[in-house]
């Protein structure tokens, strides 16, 4: 007997929250060497597990209030958004792909979001979620997503990855320091394995985009955080505001994951927007 659309809903809604759960601890536990597996679920400031029924996703954080059942200490708030984001991005895959093509963009987006709150937090990006991400990448891309296919798959990761590598080799030689790491060169060659040549070039020119905005935004705020001198301390030339914006050191990976989310989940809308 098949179940009825709205119930079928709410669980792929359910299943994308439970994955979002597991996305908030990987990107916890994974760049401090913590067993994905053991010990369970713990509060990071009480050190207690959290209870059963507190590791509901989305609900227990509105049931708490965004506090520790235990020490009443603050949930990040993006434990919630992570959750109720990838719950979203099931819901959104499952009524407007088939089930392959959904489950394989889906499981992109798992790794983009991991990868980007990683990369957020510790500036660095685990190859160990990437490079078999780009054999994952060709293999969802052959089999499951007849958008995309293996031509374009081979060719997205070819140009992803080689573009970003040639940038930051010539960036290297003429400033004498690294700008792009392998990190966002790995990263790109997933996101090109699992979209295509198109999805990269999306995800590399709206990434900039997003990422010259967030730089400035950063850039802003800690210039506008900056405590007052004081006329007793000595005065020293302060840089100028182009040299500082241009040493701001901003994570690129978090605007190269949220283009391509954005790809993955619009390709259909966007490819018809950018061809006609």
């Amino acid at each position: 007997m098949d179940l009825p659309g709205g119930i079928v809903a709410a669980m792929v809604f359910a299943v994308g929250a439970c994955a979002g759960s597991f996305v908030n601890l990987v990107a916890y536990r994974l760049p401090r060497d913590i067993s994905l597996v053991r010990p369970r679920s713990f509060c990071a400031n009480c050190g207690r597990p959290v209870r059963l029924w507190a590791n509901v996703p989305v609900l227990a954080y509105i049931v708490l209030r965004g506090r520790c059942a235990d020490c009443a200490a603050p949930i990040p708030f993006r434990y919630f958004l992570t959750e109720l984001a990838l719950g979203s991005a099931a819901l959104y895959l499952y009524l407007h792909f088939a089930g392959p093509d959904a489950l394989a963009r889906f499981v992109l987006c798992g790794g983009l979001f991991t990868v980007g709150l990683i990369d957020y937090d510790w500036r660095l990006i685990p190859s160990v979620i990437t490079l078999p991400g780009m054999l994952l990448g060709v293999t969802m891309a052959s089999l499951a997503m007849p958008a995309v296919g293996w031509k374009s798959s081979l060719g997205g990761l070819l140009l992803g990855a080689g573009f970003l590598f040639a940038t930051g080799e010539i960036y290297r030689r003429i400033r004498g320091r690294e700008g792009v790491g392998l990190g966002d060169v790995w990263l790109l060659g997933m996101v090109g394995a699992f979209l295509g040549w198109p999805g990269a070039l999306f995800t590399l020119f709206f990434g900039s985009v997003l990422g010259t905005i967030g730089g400035v935004a950063m850039w802003a705020g800690s210039w506008l955080q900056k405590p007052p001198r004081s006329a007793f301390e000595p005065s020293a030339p302060a840089p100028a505001a182009t040299a500082q914006f241009l040493q701001t050191e901003i994570p690129f990976g978090p605007f190269l994951a949220l283009a391509a989310g954005i790809y993955a989940l619009f390709q259909p809308i966007l490819t018809r927007w950018y061809v006609h």
